[in-house]
């Protein structure tokens, strides 16, 4: 194993789950204010994510199976 392969692996065991954690922290924040609006509270980012409702039907589906919930826990959103 040569100096550049060693600092590598340190550098992706120091830092690389740190960074992987905040940036699922950031996705989940992001899925929040995407459907914050439809628990009721109001956001301005309402007009900017509504272009990408369709491509995020799919991270809310897995959103909500991180929390264990096996179907949408939303009526009008059917994504399972």
């Amino acid at each position: 194993m040569n100096l550049r392969e060693v600092l590598k692996e340190f550098y992706r065991l120091k830092f690389g789950q740190e960074f992987g954690r905040e940036a699922q922290k950031l996705e989940e924040v992001f899925i929040f204010l995407l459907f914050a609006d439809y628990f009721g509270l109001s956001t301005p980012l309402k007009f900017y994510l509504i272009e990408l409702y369709p491509e995020l039907v799919e991270e809310f589906h897995k959103w909500h199976k991180k929390l264990g919930l096996v179907n949408s826990p939303l009526d009008w959103i059917k994504c399972c």
